[in-house]
C-alpha cells in the first residue's frame, strides 16, 4: 500500500513539474537560473527526470507513434551533420537543443493520455500567454523599449514574442467552446490580453499570424453558442481597432507598412538573408552545412550585422532546415509535418478546426522566423500527437 502511495504521488509530482514547464514556456527567456540557463530550462529537466522514473518504476512506455518516430531521425540526422558542419560548434548546440526538444514531445506523449490533461496543458500555455504579456505591459509602462519603440517580455525578440502569444489565441477560443463558467471569461480575457500584447511588439509577421488565428471562431462558426459567436467577434473587432486606433503611434505606423513590405520591400533585409542561403545550399544541397551553421555559412555573402551579438539567421524555417540539413534532412522534417498533418485530418470535427488552425498560425511565423529549434514548435508538435491518439484510439481501447 506504501508502495502504491509512493507511486501515486511521484505521479503527481511528475504531472505537476511538466505543467509548470509548459506554463513557463512562453516567458521561458524573462528568468534566468543559475548553471541552467532559464528558469524554464530548469523545470524541463526538473519534469523530465520526474516522468522518466514515473516510467521506470511503471516499467513500460507508451508506443511511439509515426511522427516521434520522423523526429527521432531527423534529430539523429541532425547530430550527423557535424561530421561536415562549417561551423561544428554551433551545430554542437543545435545538435543538443534538438535532443532536449525530443525528450520533451515524449514527455508529453507518455505523460498526457486523456482529455482532461490534454486540456489542462493548453491552460498552462495560455496562462503562461497571460503572464509574458503582463511583462510585456510593465516594459512598456516602464518605457523599456527592446528595440525602438517595440517591446515584449524580457529577454525575448518582438518578432518571436509576438508568434509565441498568437498561437495562444485559437488554444484560448478552443477552451471558451469547450468549457463554462467563470473560465470562459478567463480565457476571452486572455486573447484581450495577447492580443494588446502582439500589438506592443509592433510586429507584423505576428499581426497576421493573430489575425490567422481568428480562422478558428470562423470554422466553429455553426457549433459556437451565441456566446462564443459574439464574444469571438467582439475580440477581432478590437484587434482591429487595436491595430487602426488603440496601439501606440509607433505600433500602429509600422504595422501600416505590411502591405508595402510584402509587395515592395525586403521584409527587412529577409529576402537578401533568403538569396544568401540558397546561394549556399547550391554548394551542398543534399547534406547541408551542418544545423546551426546557417550563419557561418553565409558570412562571406553578407558579413556581420552592424549591431553586436546578433547573427544573419534564415528568418524561414524551412529555409533554415534546407541550408542546414540539406535535402534528407528537409525530406525528414517535412514527412514530420506531413504526418502530423494526417493526424489533425482523423481528428474530430472541432480538435481538426483547431489544430489546423493552429499550425496554420505557425507556418504563418515561421515563414520570417527560425524556429524549427523553439520550443513552442516542438509543443504544439506534442499536443498534435497526443490529441490524435485521444480521437483515434476510442474509450476502451488500448494502444498497444
Amino acid at each position: 500500500m506504501t508502495g502504491q502511495t509512493s507511486a501515486s504521488l511521484l505521479e503527481r509530482a511528475a504531472w505537476f513539474l511538466l505543467c509548470l514547464f509548459v506554463f513557463s514556456i512562453p516567458w521561458e527567456k524573462s528568468i534566468q537560473a543559475p548553471v541552467v540557463g532559464t528558469l524554464s530550462h530548469l523545470f524541463g529537466i526538473l519534469a523530465f527526470a520526474a516522468g522518466a522514473t514515473v516510467a521506470i518504476r511503471r516499467g513500460s512506455v507508451r508506443p511511439p507513434n509515426l511522427a516521434m518516430g520522423f523526429a527521432t531521425v531527423f534529430v539523429l540526422w541532425a547530430a550527423l551533420t557535424w561530421f561536415w558542419s562549417v561551423d561544428r560548434q554551433a551545430t554542437v548546440m543545435r545538435a543538443s537543443t534538438f535532443a532536449e526538444l525530443l525528450a520533451m514531445v515524449w514527455l508529453i506523449w507518455d505523460a498526457c493520455r486523456d482529455q482532461v490533461r490534454q486540456i489542462r496543458l493548453m491552460q498552462c500555455y495560455t496562462g503562461g500567454a497571460v503572464v509574458a504579456s503582463a511583462a510585456a505591459f510593465f516594459r512598456y509602462f516602464r518605457g523599456q523599449q527592446t528595440y525602438y519603440l517595440r517591446y515584449s517580455a524580457p529577454g525575448f525578440d518582438p518578432n518571436d514574442f509576438g508568434l509565441i502569444l498568437a498561437l495562444s489565441i485559437p488554444i484560448a477560443l478552443y477552451l471558451a467552446l469547450r468549457t463554462r463558467g467563470w473560465t470562459r471569461w478567463w480565457v476571452r480575457f486572455a486573447v484581450l490580453t495577447v492580443i494588446a500584447a502582439v500589438l506592443l511588439t509592433a510586429s507584423r509577421t505576428a499581426l497576421i499570424a493573430t489575425f490567422a488565428a481568428f480562422g478558428f471562431a470562423f470554422w466553429t462558426w455553426r457549433e459556437a453558442d451565441r456566446e462564443q459567436r459574439i464574444s469571438s467577434a467582439l475580440l477581432l473587432v478590437l484587434l482591429v481597432m487595436g491595430m487602426l486606433q488603440f496601439a501606440p503611434a509607433p505600433a500602429r505606423n509600422r504595422l501600416a507598412t505590411i502591405s508595402s513590405e510584402l509587395t515592395r520591400g525586403t521584409l527587412h533585409d529577409r529576402t537578401l538573408i533568403w538569396k544568401a542561403g540558397l546561394k549556399v545550399l547550391k554548394s551542398r544541397p543534399v547534406v547541408g552545412v551542418g544545423v546551426g551553421a546557417y550563419p557561418e555559412a553565409v558570412r562571406p555573402a553578407l558579413g556581420t550585422p552592424g549591431v553586436p551579438g546578433h547573427q544573419y539567421v534564415a528568418h524561414n524555417s524551412f529555409l533554415s532546415v534546407l541550408v542546414e540539413a540539406g535535402l534528407i534532412g528537409f525530406g525528414l522534417y517535412g514527412l514530420l509535418l506531413g504526418t502530423l498533418v494526417v493526424f489533425i485530418w482523423t481528428m474530430r470535427a472541432t480538435e481538426r478546426a483547431l489544430w489546423s488552425v493552429v499550425l496554420a498560425v505557425w507556418v504563418v511565423g515561421v515563414s520570417t522566423l527560425t524556429w524549427e529549434h523553439y520550443k513552442p514548435s516542438w509543443l504544439l508538435m506534442a499536443l498534435i500527437m497526443t490529441e490524435w491518439a485521444r480521437s483515434y484510439y476510442p474509450a476502451g481501447r488500448r494502444e498497444c
